[in-house]
């Protein structure tokens, strides 16, 4: 490619968001909408909005309630992943395409990790750019900022390891949101803090309500970093794992703490918790923790995996890239993960009771195949709402040679069933393949019917970003709504969540951008 040409893209992605960044520092945080790319004004009409399937194409769908933890927010929308279960899966309907509007808010670089939903809908999230860290409270309709908390900054010296901000997994990043509105946020300096959401009628602020220091209960000299935690079922523990192996418990009342390495082995994935105990997958074997009522813990089981021979293009480490997710009962249910096999990586099912491998199936192309964020799952439940048996899973391609800020996603996304017969034995084939492409986090509306991802068209210089929705029973594209052009629309493996009311939102390289359906005129 030409200089003249390089130079010309630059500008084109650059100058409104250098202009935004400027605003931003000179106004002392001011925020306001992602601008578009200079080439906005040529996207044709035509492009804007594309239907391919009638509003009602897509149907409701029938499954077996996502239990609701005690000790976290209402279902869905308590931590990244929707849940407990990890499921990815929402109640609420999300955009059906009617005469969809967009929006956004912006601070210049930087983005959100997680978004959460408190008892009020109100949206908690954390931002962060390359260094800053900060806990953010606002409106889910017009995405204004009411109430915001320092957290400890990221240190620099990541950058000096050649880990680059996006491929930083701790920090806050993940959090979830508990039954009392506190935010429970792993932290730069190995704690968790607990922090109370602010009531709106009393005009509060955030509170730290107490903090539990994990430092000495890290990997020590290897730049360890507590990245996930989520609480027991029972509620006497939080459960904590940090990127260089350490699984633990930590009493709620009295601070203790307990633990144990898994020698050899990285966490770069975050984990679910069922009724029965806590599943954490590392890059060579998915485990089933309980701990024995003092908080020692106990591997209930372990199940290995074919981690491959190496990183795959698209992911941030080898080994499986998914988080684990949690489908069915404690007692018939299953577990779905990803292996990191060549030359295409698979979709593996493994009993909760024992950890026994029951199916697998081959996804993508060969060669090109390889998924860096969980997968969506849940059983399928009759019209009383008991389970069948059988059992849904879409996964996404997320294979290629990325280079920030361009990615070059594969297609495509994929639906696997696996069905339980009477004799206990499974069968698991593929139910359909969509071409669409992604390397960002995606969800499924029960309520809707709809599969939801966020991605680009990669025609020309004028990069076009899109909210897009499928039918979940035929892999069929049903609408897509551009969001934006350029850089700022650009979600770099940001995530979807779907809110209560409807809206769905993806954070960006530079912020956050909101998608409803207008209410209908009267």
């Amino acid at each position: 490619m030409k200089p003249i040409v390089v130079v010309s893209l630059l500008l084109i992605w650059v100058l409104p968001f250098a202009a935004v960044s400027l605003m931003v520092a000179y106004d002392g945080g001011l925020t306001g909408q992602i601008p578009n790319g200079l080439l906005f004004p040529l996207v044709p009409e035509s492009e804007k909005f594309i239907r391919y399937h009638s509003v009602d194409y897509s149907s409701p769908i029938d499954h077996v309630a996502i239990p609701q933890h005690p000790l976290m927010a209402p279902n869905p929308g308590n931590n990244m992943h929707s849940d407990a279960y990890i499921s990815d899966t929402y109640e609420a309907s999300g955009p059906l395409g009617l005469n969809t509007e967009v929006k956004s808010r912006t601070q210049g670089f930087g983005g959100y990790g997680t978004i959460t939903f408190d008892s009020r809908g109100r949206v908690v999230g954390v931002y962060g750019n390359a260094v800053a860290l900060q806990l953010e409270l606002m409106d889910p309709y017009t995405l204004q900022e009411l109430k915001s908390y320092d957290l400890p900054p990221r240190s620099l010296d990541f950058l000096f390891q050649g880990v680059l901000p996006w491929e930083y997994i701790g920090a806050g990043m993940y959090f979830y949101l508990d039954s009392q509105d506190r935010a429970i946020v792993p932290t730069t300096g190995n704690a968790i803090q607990v922090i109370q959401v602010p009531d709106p009628e009393s005009g509060g602020e955030f509170e730290l309500v107490r903090k539990y220091d994990l430092s000495d209960h890290v990997v020590q000299d290897e730049d360890d970093s507590v990245a996930f935690v989520l609480p027991e079922w029972s509620g006497d523990y939080y459960w904590y794992a940090s990127t260089q192996g350490i699984v633990g418990t930590v009493d709620m009342e009295s601070g203790e703490v307990r633990k144990r390495r898994l020698e050899g082995e990285l966490i770069e994935n975050s984990f679910a918790v069922g009724e029965e105990g806590v599943y954490i997958i590392s890059d060579r074997a998915l485990y089933r923790f309980s701990q024995d009522g003092n908080g020692d813990i106990v591997v209930d089981w372990r199940t290995e995996y074919d981690r491959g021979p190496h990183m795959k293009p698209g992911h941030i480490t080898r080994g499986s890239g998914t988080s684990v997710t949690l489908m069915g009962t404690p007692e018939d249910g299953l577990v779905a993960i990803t292996d990191n096999a060549e030359p295409r990586v698979s979709l593996l099912f493994v009993r909760r009771s024992d950890g026994l491998m029951v199916c697998s199936m081959p996804l993508f192309e060969d060669g090109k195949s390889g998924t860096d964020p969980t997968v969506i799952g849940f059983e399928h439940a009759d019209e009383s709402g008991v389970g069948t048996g059988v059992y849904s899973v879409i996964v996404e391609n997320n294979w290629g040679h990325h280079t920030f800020p361009i990615s070059y996603p594969e297609p495509g996304l994929t639906r696997v069933d696996i069905v339980r017969h009477d004799d206990g034995t499974y069968s698991c084939e593929e139910i359909w393949a969509s071409s669409e492409k992604s390397i960002g986090g995606f969800r499924l509306s029960f309520g809707s019917g709809l599969v939801y991802m966020y991605g680009k068209d990669e025609s020309g210089p004028n990069e076009k970003w899109y909210f897009i929705a499928l039918d979940f029973a035929t892999g069929e594209t049903v609408y897509k709504k551009l969001t934006g052009t350029g850089l700022g629309y650009n979600n770099w493996a940001g995530s979807l969540f779907l809110h209560p009311d409807g809206m769905a939102y993806s954070t960006t390289i530079f912020g956050l951008v909101m998608m409803r359906d207008a209410p209908p005129q009267t």
